[in-house]
C-alpha cells in the first residue's frame, strides 16, 4: 500500500498554510464531520466515485479528504483500488481514522500539503477532491503537483461549487436534512469568500494547467460541478 508514497516535507508552521482558513477547517473538524456524513453529501460523493468506475486495482489519492466521507464512499464503490486520503488538517484526519475503523482498513491516510504531494512522478491512477480546490489558494500549483503525481491519461475528479445562484427551493430538492441544511448553509458564504467556479473557469482552469479532456457539468442540485479531465498522455 505504500509504494507510491514518499516522505512529505515537512509542513511549516507559519505562512498561508496555517491562516485562518486551515485553523477553521482543523478546529471545526468534528462539526464538519457532522454535516458531511448526510446522504445528500455521500451521494454527491457517490456521484465523483462513478467517474471512476471503469479503474481496476487503481492508486487513487483523494485529496482535501477531511473527515473522510469521499474517501469511504471511493473504498465502497471501488473495492479493488488502492486508497490515500489526504489532508492538510490533523483533527480532520483523526476524525477520519475514527470512520475507518467502522469502515474501511483499506485506506492509509496520510498528512501532507497539496501543493506538495508525498507520491512519486506518475505514480498515480487518479486524484479526487470533494468540495477542495476552491479552498486552494495557489490552484495552479496544487493542479502542477497533481499533473506530475498523475501517470499519462492519469485522471482528475473534483466537485466545485458552482456559483450560480443557490435559491431556498434548489437547496430544499436536495435534501431537507437538517444536516445538509446546516452544510449549505455554511459552505455558499464560505466559498462565496474562497472564490466559486463556472462551467466555464472550472475547465479554463484545468486546462490553463496542461489538463486535456476536460468535462464540466452541473451536479448537487445545481449547487455544485462536478468535473473531469485526464493528465496528457
Amino acid at each position: 500500500m505504500t509504494a507510491a508514497i514518499v516522505p512529505a516535507p515537512g509542513i511549516p508552521r507559519k505562512g498561508p498554510l496555517w491562516g485562518s482558513t486551515y485553523w477553521l477547517f482543523n478546529l471545526g473538524a468534528e462539526v464538519y464531520a457532522w454535516f458531511t456524513s448526510s446522504a445528500a453529501w455521500r451521494a454527491s460523493c457517490a456521484r465523483l466515485a462513478a467517474r471512476l468506475a471503469d479503474l481496476d486495482s487503481a492508486w487513487i489519492a483523494d485529496l482535501g479528504c477531511g473527515p473522510g466521507v469521499s474517501t469511504f464512499q471511493l473504498a465502497r464503490q471501488l473495492p479493488t483500488a488502492r486508497l490515500v486520503g489526504l489532508d492538510l488538517a490533523p483533527r480532520m484526519l483523526r476524525e477520519a481514522r475514527r470512520a475507518a475503523s467502522r469502515e474501511s482498513a483499506r485506506i492509509t491516510w496520510v498528512q501532507a500539503d497539496a501543493a506538495s504531494l508525498p507520491f512519486q512522478k506518475a505514480s498515480l491512477d487518479a486524484c479526487t477532491g470533494h468540495s477542495f480546490l476552491y479552498l486552494v489558494a495557489n490552484r495552479a500549483g496544487v493542479l502542477s503537483e497533481v499533473r506530475r503525481v498523475l501517470r499519462p491519461g492519469g485522471r482528475l475528479v473534483l466537485m466545485e461549487p458552482n456559483d450560480e445562484p443557490a435559491t431556498v427551493a434548489r437547496t430544499l430538492r436536495v435534501s431537507r436534512d437538517p444536516r445538509h441544511l446546516v452544510s449549505i448553509s455554511l459552505w455558499r458564504p464560505f466559498s462565496r469568500l474562497h472564490g466559486r467556479f463556472t462551467i466555464g473557469t472550472l475547465s479554463a482552469t484545468l486546462a490553463a494547467s496542461g489538463f486535456v479532456k476536460c468535462r464540466v457539468e452541473a451536479t448537487f442540485g445545481g449547487l455544485g460541478l462536478l468535473a473531469q479531465a485526464e493528465a496528457p498522455a
